[in-house]
């Protein structure tokens, strides 16, 4: 009786790691199979999730949805890129050239970036909408 539960214990164990297994292959995306992560855009002022994690080298497919009543961005970049496209946008320049990817969305639009993270760090997503970012529309990304 007792290696009957052993063998069936281990059978139960085996399942679960190679669960666990194909769960965290399918976690790192690659250039052909990117990885779908969902952001959503809210009033007043968030992001859903407000925080992801993502491994150097994976790709990413992000697709975000703004729910708000207003408009919105994503942009995707360092903090210096961030707080450069911060003051470009107070002057009256919405040039996110530097950004490693940038969507503009209004009120219930959908729009998809694929970003590639070529090395470890913390990266940030914003809006630059005036009075957004300061008012504390930002993500924060960490790539392990």
């Amino acid at each position: 009786m007792r290696s009957k539960l052993l063998a069936g214990g281990a059978v139960a164990l085996a399942l679960l790691v190679a669960s666990c297994a194909d769960e965290g292959s399918d976690a790192s995306g690659t250039a052909d199979d990117p990885r779908t992560i969902e952001v959503t855009a809210l009033d007043p002022f968030t992001y859903e999730p407000a925080s992801i994690d993502v491994v150097a080298g994976e790709t990413v497919r992000f697709v975000v949805t703004n729910e708000g009543e207003i408009d919105h961005e994503f942009v995707v970049g360092d903090i210096e890129m961030q707080e450069m496209a911060e003051e470009q946008m107070s002057e009256g320049m919405g040039d996110h050239g530097q950004a490693m990817a940038s969507l503009e969305l209004e009120p219930g639009e959908t729009a998809e970036a694929t970003v590639t993270f070529d090395e470890a760090g913390e990266l940030l997503y914003a809006c630059h909408i005036s009075g957004h970012y300061e008012g504390g529309m930002v993500g924060t990304i960490t790539v392990g």
